[in-house]
């Protein structure tokens, strides 16, 4: 089993100074040495789910931990969303096509979702950069089906349809390299996915699309309204002064003391120094009036992340989102500990960097920082953002909005300029449709076992 290390998130790696021909012929040169049925043959691991999730958690705020456990067990999907390092680790002990790509690392159908371009259009696409790094595409495919299958046992799908669902979203991830492929360079560079471009593209992929179409017109209603001004009046209170600020809900939202309230100032204006000119000038115009703890999510939850309210000249408010970068989980269990802390103090750049390169557009205010030790990254919260709840949807919905994940997934991957190498791997590969379906209900086994492990020692 060949393997590759893919530790460092250098970009210089990408810069191969080949042909579009010689990449794809050096694709095919890969698929010789690792056949689409090895890629699709599921190797049994053998270690400790707990030990590697507890030190996962050593980083993270152990006041949290019982909340985050009791998201991670709500069921099997629940959980895999929360253990990324778990299916990282395994998949170093699988065959891989070893074609370096910018991937997201953590590709789950509720990683794909709504989020505004600078023009305020609403683009669907790759929202969690939490684990990108450079890697394999079939990482990304992978852990994409695992989570097709998942979500839908937990909505009681039929197990044949399921895996055809599977077999289904591989051919699309397949057929849209094939498509990016053709295209001039900058037409992938340009490439966006706007919501009507979506309503389009699933009305060409199928015909049960209604309950899908009803929910995106719910989405584009409820995005128009979701922005600042909006959190801010959920989420704030008038304090004895008078001034708005955010409501403590402790344990999940908390004001902080003098001292790391210090340093989340001091963060901030090495952000403003990070972020763009233009922005830059813009929040000249804006002050700090409150700071708040408040975790997020399943994977991230446990981990530090605050909300700062900025107060413009006029008024008006802006939130902004700062989250620890940790280090990549993938390299946790492999690096020495100095290695690791290197790779953490440069993790926010890492994120910021692999958001720009595989989403259409990515938000303006997006840009790192670090303070206390720590790495960091700064986005606007929850800004014109959305999501579609999977749980809620038809068999057919479900199908196509996989689809339309494996087809956004693709084009992210297509902004690497090894793509063609992916091309030039899964050309006429049809085997890898089935093949790939079947390693991820395998895999489906590995993580109940996890889950029940794992639900085992919160119980003990």
């Amino acid at each position: 089993m060949s393997k590759l290390k893919l530790d460092i998130f250098d970009l210089k790696r990408l810069q191969l100074n080949k042909s579009k021909q010689e990449l794809m012929t050096a694709g095919q040169e890969r698929q010789a040495a690792v056949s689409s049925q090895q890629l699709a043959t599921f190797i049994p691991v053998d270690r400790d789910p707990v030990a590697a999730i507890k030190m996962t958690e050593s980083k993270m705020i152990p006041e949290l931990l019982p909340l985050r456990h009791q998201r991670m067990l709500a069921n099997r999907f629940s959980f895999f969303r929360g253990t990324a390092e778990l299916m990282e680790q395994d998949l170093k002990h699988q065959y891989q096509s070893n074609i370096p790509t910018v991937i997201s690392g953590d590709a789950h159908v509720n990683n794909f979702g709504f989020y505004a371009s600078p023009e305020r259009k609403l683009l669907f696409g790759l929202n969690d950069f939490d684990e990108s790094r450079i890697g394999n595409w079939e990482s990304d495919l992978k852990r994409l089906l695992v989570s097709a299958e998942l979500a839908g046992e937990e909505n009681g799908f039929d197990t044949d349809r399921l895996r055809m669902l599977l077999v289904l979203t591989t051919k699309t991830y397949r057929h849209a390299i094939k498509r990016a492929n053709r295209l001039p360079l900058s037409d992938v560079f340009y490439y966006s996915f706007e919501i009507n471009d979506m309503i389009d593209t699933i009305a060409a992929l199928g015909d049960g699309s209604d309950q899908m179409n009803y929910r995106l017109q719910k989405i584009i209603k409820k995005s128009r309204h979701s922005n600042s001004e909006e959190i801010i009046q959920k989420m704030g209170t008038i304090n004895d002064q008078g001034e708005l600020v955010f409501s403590d809900n402790p344990p999940r939202a908390k004001h902080l003391g003098p001292i790391l309230y210090q340093q989340l100032v001091a963060g901030y204006n090495f952000y403003r120094q990070n972020t763009r000119e233009d922005i830059r000038v813009l929040l000249a115009n804006f002050h700090i009036t409150d700071i708040i703890r408040y975790s997020v999510g399943v994977g991230s939850f446990g981990t530090r992340c605050y909300l700062i309210l900025l107060t413009g000249l006029d008024g008006s408010h802006i939130v902004l989102q700062v989250k620890e970068a940790l280090p990549l989980r993938y390299n946790l269990l492999n690096l020495q500990v100095q290695q690791a802390v290197q790779n953490g103090m440069k993790a926010g750049r890492r994120i910021v960097t692999a958001q720009r390169v595989l989403q259409s557009s990515s938000d303006p205010f997006l840009a790192s920082t670090r303070f206390g030790g720590r790495s960091y990254y700064v986005r606007q919260f929850r800004d014109m953002k959305g999501s579609i709840n999977v749980a809620k949807l038809d068999f057919d919905s479900f199908q196509l909005y996989c689809q339309v994940c494996a087809l956004n997934l693709a084009m992210a991957h297509s902004q690497s300029p090894t793509s063609p190498m992916i091309r030039g791997y899964i050309k006429h590969q049809k085997v890898l449709d089935a093949g790939l379906a079947d390693w991820s209900i395998q895999y489906v086994d590995q993580v109940t076992k996890d889950y029940q492990a794992f639900l085992a020692a919160v119980q003990n």
